[in-house]
C-alpha cells in the first residue's frame, strides 16, 4: 500500500450541506457511513403487515367499526408513506377513515417538521381524526392506572378510549432510556406536563444502551398496562429516509428493531482517534441543539482527552434554557449542577456540551452567531475551508455521518 493512499470522505449536514474531502487512510481510524435507505417503503410495509412478528395476521385483530388510534412519533422517517401503508391495509378489512385518529405530540413551534396531514391520502386529510396532544389539557388525559412502583399513570383519552391503539415509532439510542422505541413515544409524550418533566435528567454515561434504566422499565410497564399488542418499529437511514421497517407484537418488533439499529448505527472503533469529524443531519423531527446530546457522548467516547471534536451542522436555532445556563458559566463542568436542578428542556444536549468541553476541543460549523457560539465553550468554524485545514495534520481521525442516530464505544474485546 502506498503511503499516499486516501479514502474519499462525503458527507451530508445539516439540510443541505454536503461536505468532501480526502483523508491519508494510514490516519483513518474508522468512518461510518450511513446505511443505504429503503428503495420502496410502501412495498416493505405491505411486506411486513402480512407477516407480523410473533402475532397472527393483523386482520384477525380488528373488525369494522373499531375505534383505532394511530400514536406516530415525530422523529419517524417517512411517516406519511408508513401510515398511507397503513391505511390501505386497514381499509382493506372494512376500516372506516372516520374511525381513524392520528395522534401526535405537540411539536416546537420553531421546528420544521414538515405537516404529516399534507403527506398521506386525501381520504385520511379529510375523514380521519387529527389530533395534537396537550400535556397541559387535564381534559384530554385519562386515568391508566398504578405502576407497580406506585406511580399514578395518566395517558390521552384518545389512546385510553380507542378498541386498537397502533404506534409508529422510530427506534434510536437515546441517552436517557438507552433504546427510543418499543413504546417509549407513549409515555411520557403522551402523558401529563408533570409526567414529562418528571423524566427529565441527565444521560447515564457509565451504562450502555442494553443496560436497564428505571424510566426505560416503567415505559414498558406503561405499554403492557394498556394492552398495546401490534407496533411499527422503524430504522432511520439517512436525513428524512428509512433504513428498515419491524413490524410485529411490541416486544419482538422492538427486540428485532434494537438488532438492526445496533448493526447498523453502532460504532465501535479499536482505538480513540485525535479527531473526530462528526456530520449531524436535519431530519423529520428538525434540525436543532437538542440533535448533539447523543452526538457528542458518541464524540467523547470515540476521541483522546484534549482531543478535537469537529461538529458539522447548519444549527441556527437559538439556545434553550440548558444552553443559556452553560454559557453563563466560567468553566464546562459549573454547569452540570444547576442543569441537574433545573431540569430544563434541553437537559440532555446542555450536560452532553459541558462533558465533551470539558474533555476535549470542539469546533462547530453552523449558522448560529459566533460571538454565542463561543460562550458555550466551542470554536466557531466560518466554513468548510477552515475544516479542510484542520484535517491538514497528522492526527488520526474518526469520521461519523448521520452522527446523531449513532452510538459509539470502543470495540470491547
Amino acid at each position: 500500500m502506498s503511503l499516499t493512499d486516501t479514502v474519499k470522505i462525503e458527507l451530508k449536514y445539516g439540510q443541505t450541506g454536503e461536505f468532501q474531502c480526502e483523508i491519508p487512510s494510514e490516519r483513518l481510524i474508522c468512518y461510518h457511513q450511513s446505511p443505504a435507505p429503503l428503495a420502496d417503503v410502501t412495498q416493505k410495509m405491505q411486506q411486513v403487515l402480512n407477516s407480523p412478528l410473533e402475532l397472527p395476521p393483523l386482520n384477525l385483530a380488528i373488525v369494522p367499526g373499531d375505534k383505532i388510534t394511530i400514536l406516530v412519533d415525530p422523529q419517524v422517517p417517512a411517516a406519511g408513506e408508513i401510515i398511507n401503508a397503513v391505511w390501505a391495509y386497514l381499509s382493506g378489512c372494512g376500516i372506516s377513515a372516520g374511525d381513524l385518529t392520528i395522534l401526535q405530540c405537540a411539536t416546537d413551534p420553531e421546528s420544521d417538521i414538515p405537516k404529516l396531514q399534507d403527506s398521506v391520502t386525501g381520504e385520511l386529510q379529510q375523514q380521519a381524526g387529527w389530533i395534537s396532544h396537550d400535556p397541559e389539557s387535564q381534559e384530554d388525559l385519562g386515568y391508566l392506572g398504578t405502576s407497580a412502583g406506585g406511580e399514578r399513570i395518566y395517558l390521552s383519552r384518545h389512546l385510553l378510549e380507542a378498541d386498537f391503539v397502533l404506534p409508529i415509532e422510530k427506534v434510536g439510542y437515546d441517552p436517557l432510556i438507552g433504546y427510543a422505541g418499543g413504546g417509549s413515544s407513549l409515555y411520557p409524550g403522551f402523558s401529563s406536563q408533570e409526567a414529562i418533566i418528571k423524566s427529565r435528567g441527565q444521560s447515564h454515561r457509565e451504562l450502555t444502551p442494553s443496560d436497564s434504566r428505571p424510566l426505560r422499565q416503567l415505559i414498558d410497564e406503561v405499554g403492557w398496562m394498556l394492552g398495546v399488542q401490534y407496533s411499527v418499529q422503524v430504522i432511520p437511514a439517512g436525513g428524512y429516509q428509512a433504513a428498515d421497517i419491524v413490524f410485529g407484537s411490541l416486544e419482538a418488533a422492538f427486540r428485532k428493531a434494537k438488532e438492526r439499529l445496533d448493526q447498523l448505527w453502532r460504532v465501535e472503533p479499536e482505538y480513540k482517534a485525535e479527531m473526530i469529524l462528526v456530520a449531524v443531519e436535519g431530519g423529520p423531527a428538525g434540525h436543532h441543539w437538542n440533535q448533539l446530546g447523543g452526538v457528542l457522548e458518541t464524540a467523547r467516547n470515540l476521541v483522546t482527552q484534549d482531543g478535537r471534536v469537529v461538529l458539522l451542522t447548519q444549527i441556527d436555532a437559538e439556545f434553550g434554557e440548558g444552553m443559556q445556563l452553560l454559557a453563563s458559566c466560567h468553566e464546562p463542568l459549573d454547569a452540570i449542577k444547576p442543569l441537574r436542578d433545573r431540569q430544563p428542556l434541553d437537559l440532555v444536549a446542555a450536560t452532553q456540551l459541558a462533558l465533551a468541553g470539558d474533555w476535549a476541543l470542539v469546533c462547530l460549523l453552523s449558522q448560529a452567531n459566533s460571538e454565542e457560539v463561543e460562550e458555550l465553550f466551542i470554536i466557531p468554524l466560518e466554513d468548510e475551508a477552515e475544516i479542510k485545514r484542520l484535517l491538514q495534520t497528522d492526527e488520526t481521525v474518526s469520521v461519523i455521518a448521520s452522527a446523531q442516530h449513532t452510538y459509539g464505544q470502543l470495540k470491547q474485546d
